[in-house]
């Protein structure tokens, strides 16, 4: 039986800390709820890759070719990766990551 991603605590964690974010930084348009949606079911599949990869390994048996073959959900996942991350940048988390990393840079020089 497949994990329901969307009511774990994890999910919703990070639902109400994006909500908040955005909200905050006065994003509050039908764009920015549209692409936090977006973010959130890639997420989701993103979780059930992973546990495709833990489940069968990174290589699976290929009955076809009689040999050993790629897990195709490791592949999705780093494209899925690369497209969270494109929107994560897209809403601004980027940019406001690298300023607090900067400003703890600072305070240590202190």
């Amino acid at each position: 039986m497949r994990k329901n991603w969307q009511r774990t605590k994890e999910y919703k964690e990070l639902n109400a800390s994006l909500s908040e974010n955005l909200t905050a930084r006065g994003l509050t348009e039908k764009v920015y709820a549209d692409k936090q949606a977006e973010y959130l079911n890639m997420w989701v599949q993103l979780q059930e890759l992973r546990e495709d990869i833990a489940e069968r390994g990174v290589t699976v048996w290929d009955e076809k070719r009689n040999m050993y073959v790629e897990n195709r959900s490791v592949t999705l996942s780093i494209n899925l990766s690369r497209q969270m991350l494109a929107i994560y940048t897209a809403l601004g988390f980027k940019d406001i990551a690298a300023r607090a990393q900067k400003q703890e840079t600072d305070d240590d020089e202190l």
